[in-house]
């Protein structure tokens, strides 16, 4: 009987104890909530929820999270949201996820504002960064659309396989095009050939990696040419060479 008594006593402090902690009714589904901060996997409280350890998974809503600064003990002003965004032309489907810095929330009914474009990551797998335009012509494979330029220390690009690159133009049975028809091209076009004229530049952009190549490729051709050039200058010394010492030969005889 006292063990019972004891039990009851327990369960009734335990209860007692859980009451003044949080509030609600003691059901699986009605809500609890309490005033106080809650601290899970830390014994620390820099805000109203502190996760010390382990994820934290929100379903179906925004998530905001703020910076405490413990040495100067008060919070940080900026914070960055994590929200889903829904097309307002089909609103039943969730077309991607921001991630942008403290501002207004985004609506699901209006247009996007440019300071929400931050981080953007589309279900489709892509992401964009200062844009959710993440389509265009001929650029369905491409995963990274940023606006507004990118600068970096070092930017490689991979060449996939060995006719990828232009030194094909140094083989033994590459077809030089001959200086007369450039000019022609040039004058007709009024560009090299291969490359994309002004207009084309504007309209579609321009590959960089295959830019490269392509202007290797002319780098390439050009040698060639100075290379034809330099041998026909040599042939031309040579039989200037040639002639100017028969003119000597024939000076002497002229002498005798």
């Amino acid at each position: 009987m006292k063990k019972t008594i004891a039990i009851l006593c327990t369960l009734l402090c335990a209860n007692s104890l859980f009451s003044q902690q949080w509030t609600g009714n003691n059901t699986t589904t009605d809500p609890i909530y309490r005033g106080g901060p809650v601290s899970v996997g830390t014994t620390q409280s820099y805000d109203r929820f502190t996760l010390g350890k382990g994820n934290l998974r929100m379903v179906d809503g925004m998530i905001k999270f703020g910076y405490f600064t413990p040495p100067r003990g008060s919070f940080r002003d900026s914070y960055f949201t994590i929200q889903n965004y829904v097309n307002p032309s089909s609103p039943s489907n969730v077309d991607g996820l921001y991630i942008y810095p403290s501002h207004d929330g985004l609506s699901s009914i209006d247009d996007v504002p440019y300071e929400s474009k931050a981080f953007f990551i589309s279900s489709a797998s892509k992401i964009g960064m200062g844009t959710n335009t993440l389509t265009c012509a001929d650029c369905d494979s491409y995963r990274l659309f940023v606006k507004d330029g990118i600068k970096t220390e070092k930017l490689k690009v991979e060449i996939a396989a060995n006719n990828g690159w232009a030194d094909y133009v140094f083989a033994k049975d590459y077809k030089l095009m001959p200086l007369k028809e450039l000019q022609s091209y040039i004058d007709d076009k009024g560009h090299l050939p291969e490359v994309p004229t002004t207009e084309e530049a504007i309209k579609n952009g321009i590959e960089l990696k295959e830019m490269n190549i392509l202007l290797l490729k002319k780098v390439e051709e050009l040698t060639l040419y100075t290379l034809q050039q330099q041998s026909q200058i040599d042939k031309q010394q040579k039989y200037m060479d040639e002639q100017n010492k028969r003119m000597e030969r024939l000076e002497k005889k002229i002498h005798k």
